[in-house]
């Protein structure tokens, strides 16, 4: 049982960090494609470990 919540923590966690990721990576987009040049998107790469 303990194994499960530790594990339910750490999916949070890191779903919370790549939410807040995505939130940063969004908003500096906007800030530089402000007039032009248009940037193209940035594909963000995030680290999956399958398990």
């Amino acid at each position: 049982m303990k194994k499960l919540l530790e594990e339910a923590k750490r999916l949070r966690k890191t779903q919370r960090l790549r939410q807040l990721l995505g939130r940063a990576v969004d908003r500096v987009r906007d800030a530089l494609a402000g007039p032009e040049p248009r940037l193209q998107p940035v594909p963000v790469r995030v680290k999956r470990r399958k398990g």
